[in-house]
């Protein structure tokens, strides 16, 4: 699947099947994440973390009164380290990004998240569990998997030219 084609496709998904994606697929992900272009090109502050374990998936997802993340079996965490210039955010989201478009590519379904972070943020418990280097913190979190039917729908965003 070409770009362009991956950009048309990708979708939030919130249905996914139980089948783990495979170590290939999600090496392919990983590293499309990593090409993410970063802000001042610091790649030290960034990090991400890949959570398979469904005994932490399920900790995780008990933290509120339904699925944070929609039980994907992968649950992609990227955090960073704010080194005073604000780009924390944008870098992440730029990571982000890239690892939804391959996903796409590859067939997979995924989903941006937010609210997981939130709550890992709120209980140290867990949050101590994802051994994130010194000072990084989570900023936003990708699902990722096999999805269970087609949540598609056609959508756009007003545009002015000037």
């Amino acid at each position: 699947m070409d770009l362009f084609e991956a950009i048309e496709k990708r979708f939030s998904n919130r249905k996914f099947l139980e089948k783990q994606i495979s170590d290939e697929g999600l090496s392919k992900i990983l590293k499309a994440g990593m090409q993410a272009p970063v802000g001042r090109g610091k790649y030290e502050d960034m990090h991400i973390t890949v959570i398979q374990n469904k005994d932490l998936l399920d900790e995780i997802s008990s933290l509120a009164d339904r699925s944070v993340f929609y039980n994907a079996p992968t649950l992609v965490i990227i955090s960073a380290r704010d080194d005073g210039h604000g780009l924390d955010k944008e870098n992440s989201a730029c990571v982000a990004m890239n690892t939804l478009l391959a996903a796409t590519a590859l067939g997979l379904g995924s989903i941006y998240l937010n609210l997981v972070i939130g709550l890992i943020k709120e209980h140290k418990e867990v949050l101590n569990k994802l051994n994130l280097p010194k000072e990084f913190i989570p900023i936003v979190g990708v699902g990722l998997g096999y999805a269970d039917g087609s949540h598609f729908k056609e959508h756009s965003i007003e545009i002015d030219y000037m």
